[in-house]
This record gives structure tokens, C-alpha cells and sequence, in this order.
């Protein structure tokens, strides 16, 4: 078989490292063009979809006495793949590539977790009134992508990109009593998740958002 060049892709993930994928044509199968162009509308497509997320009007600033943290998932890659995001055993949504959504909660110490092929986890501290970001991207797993979850602090490079991407992406909230479900049939998971990242080794990889990263 016979090469005549090499195609490298790469995979613009906004606010995370690149990935790059060498994709070689077969100068005597035409088809491998279709296969490319099928790969990158996988890899890097639009914005995902669920039943449990609609687009919605953006949320705009805590509610009287609350935080508010917004998840942002701005990179298109690994789009067929949405991420659960938890607040210790309720569910709170999905994160779902080319979009971002809010969750109000109380003031307080809180651990959020993310759930792919990986688990990730960030203990948060939130001052009421203040607005906080969290961003979660794909990168190559295994079987399925694994899931970034990144504390936008304000040491952070996604510090000043958050107005940009509330600009661009798409606005989404989670569908009530489809969120219950999911809550009901996986809570048992997110207990377990939460018993490993409270004590013993799993503490280490927990990351950190503190009071004053709001805004």
C-alpha cells in the first residue's frame, strides 16, 4: 500500500491542550476521503445533545443569597459523549460539548463531581452572591473520551475567556424530572465517589476552588 501524504488534524480545544491525530490517505482508495471527513465531524463536530438538556435563556448572576457556578464545556471535540456533573449525591446536569449551563446552590463548602470514562473531582468553597466557573473538555480514552474538569481560577488561563464563551456557546438547563431519574438510578455512585475523594488517598486528587475565585 502506497502513501502519499499525512493529514494532521488538530483539535482545537478551546482552554485545553490540543490534540493532534495523523490520519494517513491511501492514494489508491478514494473512500479514505469520506472516512476523514466522517472522523473530524466526529471528533471536533458541533454542539452535543441529550433528552436531559435544552437550550435555554442564560442564566444571569446568583439569586438572592445564593452562588451560582457555571460549567462550561467550550471544545466541539468528543461531542457524542456527555459528561455527569454532580454536587455530591444530587445530580446537576450534563455537560455537553459547545455549551455551558448554571447551577445555583447554597453559600458553602461543596464537592462537585465529573463522571466519564475517568472521575474528577473539585471541592469548592462558594461566598454567596458570586459567580464561578468550572470547565470541562474531552481528551482521548480508551473506550470513550475522559473528562478535564478545571477550576477556573484566577491564576487560571480561562480566567478572562468566560464573558467569550458565555458570547458564543450554547445555553442549556437540565430537564427536572429527567434529572431526578438520573439522581434516583445513580446516586449509589456518586455516594461511593464521594466516600473515596472525603478520606484517604483519594483526597490528593481532589482540585480547588476557593471563596475568592468568584466574581
Amino acid at each position: 500500500m502506497t502513501y502519499s501524504s499525512v493529514y494532521d488534524i488538530q483539535f482545537f480545544n478551546k482552554g485545553f491542550p490540543n490534540r493532534t491525530c495523523l490520519i494517513k490517505e491511501d492514494t489508491d482508495t478514494r473512500g479514505n476521503c469520506l472516512v476523514l471527513g466522517l472522523l473530524f465531524l466526529f471528533l471536533t463536530g458541533c454542539a452535543g445533545s441529550s433528552g436531559y438538556m435544552v437550550k435555554a435563556t442564560p442564566t444571569e448572576g446568583p439569586a438572592q443569597g445564593k452562588a451560582i457556578v457555571y460549567f462550561m464545556r467550550p471544545s466541539g471535540y468528543g461531542r457524542l459523549t456527555d459528561f455527569q456533573i454532580w454536587d455530591g449525591t444530587y445530580f446537576v446536569g450534563l455537560s455537553q460539548a459547545g455549551s455551558y449551563f448554571a447551577y445555583q446552590c447554597d453559600p458553602g463548602k461543596h464537592l462537585f463531581l465529573g463522571i466519564a470514562e475517568n472521575k474528577v473531582a473539585i471541592e469548592a468553597d462558594l461566598e454567596g452572591g458570586k459567580s464561578y466557573y468550572i470547565g470541562t473538555g474531552a481528551r482521548i480514552g480508551g473506550m470513550r473520551p475522559r473528562m478535564n474538569f478545571t477550576p477556573v481560577t484566577r491564576n487560571s488561563e480561562l480566567w478572562d475567556k468566560v464573558d467569550e464563551y458565555k458570547r458564543s456557546l450554547n445555553f442549556i438547563a437540565v430537564k427536572e424530572e429527567e434529572r431526578a431519574k438520573w439522581e434516583a438510578a445513580k446516586r449509589q455512585e456518586a455516594q461511593g465517589l464521594v466516600d473515596y475523594y472525603s478520606q484517604g488517598a483519594g483526597k490528593a486528587e481532589v482540585y480547588r476552588l476557593s471563596k475568592e475565585d468568584g466574581r
